[in-house]
């Protein structure tokens, strides 16, 4: 863990310094070392970064904040974290020979409908109710649209109220891949006249599975094919997912929405630096 903590803060500590971050030389801790803390919190401690705050003062910093002026530091760096992130996913696509992509979404609930009542993070909005098809079940919260490659690592992704279905939701991805992609789906993102704009401006090629009264119709081969690369995302989502816990600790709809992202920012980097 500790070796994981070094590696991360050498990463981002090298990638402030390359966009020529300038910050006040007096803080306790820079922002390289807010970053790693608040993906070791994600990493390992299920997002507490009380405990992530003990381990760095223990094993990897000489000086750390107190609870609530780190979580004040954390909201200040999002966009450097977000940034960062989209630089990752750029330098992904272009090592990416397959060139195929895998798009889904996963729910994650604020709340049990029977709590929708007594939470005070979202409002009572019938926005944030979506269900779950593949668990028969409705969820109060949002729904993270991803796009991710053959390998599981995510290059893009967008959190969007839990009642959008998937073929609102990708909208809200940007979709910025390289031509001649490939970015397989499944049903849900059935949309002929979106298929048929990237194909002709971008020439990405938005490839969804085929429903059984579909117009446009395949080959069984194409059709085992997709099902079997959407299983990865399957696994992907399901190692995302065993990261976060029953309860994400926050007080506000920015706060929760900043550690479900942190969430996804430390399994990528899991993803690229540990295995």
């Amino acid at each position: 863990m500790i070796d994981n903590a070094v590696a991360i803060y050498c990463f981002l500590d090298d990638y402030l310094k390359a966009i020529n971050h300038q910050e006040d030389k007096q803080r306790m801790m820079n922002d390289a070392e807010i970053m790693t803390t608040a993906l070791l919190a994600a990493l390992y401690f299920g997002g507490n970064h009380e405990r992530a705050l003990c381990f760095a003062r223990a094993h990897v910093f000489s000086r750390v904040l107190k609870k609530s002026r780190f979580s004040r530091r954390v909201h200040t760096i999002e966009k450097f974290m977000h940034s960062i992130f989209l630089s990752v996913g750029e330098t992904l696509k272009e090592f990416n020979t397959t060139m195929e992509y895998v798009m889904d979404s996963f729910p994650v609930s604020v709340c049990h409908n029977i709590r929708i009542f007594n939470n005070r993070i979202l409002p009572r909005d019938e926005q944030y109710r979506g269900k779950c098809v593949s668990k028969s079940q409705y969820f109060y919260g949002f729904r993270v649209q991803v796009i991710a490659t053959l390998d599981g690592i995510p290059v893009e992704f967008a959190i969007v109220p839990g009642s959008w279905h998937d073929s609102k939701g990708m909208h809200a991805l940007t979709m910025n891949l390289p031509a001649g992609s490939r970015n397989i789906s499944d049903s849900a993102y059935t949309d002929y006249a979106v298929e048929d704009l990237m194909k002709e401006c971008e020439n990405i090629w938005h490839d969804s599975e085929r429903k059984s009264n579909s117009k446009r119709t395949e080959p069984a081969y194409r059709r085992y094919y997709k099902s079997r690369i959407r299983k990865l995302i399957e696994s992907t989502f399901a190692q995302i997912t065993a990261m976060i816990p029953r309860k994400i600790h926050a007080t506000t709809i920015k706060g929760f929405l900043l550690k479900l992202k942190f969430f996804i920012w430390s399994f990528t980097f899991k993803k690229l630096c540990f295995q």
